[in-house]
């Protein structure tokens, strides 16, 4: 009598994820530390020099990044081999570079402050390259699971792909960028960027779920050969 086995769950892998993707949604430390309020800003002006939780936001982005690169060790072992997995393994790892960049060289200016001086532009400009590279490169690494996958692989890690890529990536990225520029009503500019954000997290959690789930060993096949064939005939 035979039994199925269930694939274990390895723990490391999950909470690693668990840990990154609620880092990477930090905005809501900040949320609760504000005494609930600042939902309608900008997320990288709350990580301004001068602003209360600002340090605090940088150095959780800096630890985010660097659980992202080990959950894509982890991730990348698991994957079937070919060319897109290392665009999905290097486009998270520089996802990962990029974040960390964006927080070492955060927005010049807080919420309401203005910021025209040349240095400031110049530091508003190496901050909003590194987080557009950084974007962009983690949906293209979510693009090339869905590929990587679509033959062998977890249909839900596809299926959860396309709706960060479309949802996360297209959508609320359009959103972002329209509010931004027309910011009526003003908080709508905070809650598409924070929709954006949640996505990706929630990619990232995706990546720790996979990592975790190891496929038992198949058993090899025992069943007795067939009775003529238990002779050898010279």
């Amino acid at each position: 009598m035979s039994t199925g086995s269930q694939p274990r769950l390895h723990p490391l892998p999950l909470v690693v994820g668990i840990v990154a993707a609620l880092l990477y949604c930090n905005f809501l430390i900040d949320w609760v530390l504000r005494g609930f309020e600042g939902m309608g800003e900008i997320v990288s002006e709350l990580e301004s020099p001068g602003e209360p939780n600002a340090m605090l936001l940088r150095v959780t982005d800096v630890v985010c990044a660097v659980l992202v690169v080990v959950l894509v060790v982890w991730a990348r072992a698991l994957l079937p081999r070919g060319a897109w997995r290392e665009v999905f393994t290097w486009s998270t790892v520089l996802f990962a570079i990029g974040a960390a960049l964006a927080a070492i060289v955060p927005e010049p200016c807080g919420p309401g402050v203005p910021c025209d001086a040349p240095h400031q532009v110049l530091q508003r400009d190496v901050h909003g390259y590194a987080s557009v590279a950084s974007d962009t490169a983690l949906f293209l690494g979510v693009f090339a699971v869905i590929v990587v996958t679509w033959r062998v692989g977890p249909a839900w890690l596809r299926r959860v792909g396309w709706v960060v890529l479309v949802l996360g990536g297209l959508v609320s990225s359009l959103a972002f960028g329209y509010y931004h520029r027309y910011p009526d009503p003003d908080w709508a500019v905070g809650a598409s960027q924070r929709i954006h954000i949640a996505f990706i997290a929630a990619w990232i959690f995706c990546l720790g779920l996979f990592s975790a789930r190891a496929e038992p060993p198949s058993a090899p096949e025992t069943s007795p050969a067939p009775a003529h064939d238990r002779t050898m005939t010279r």
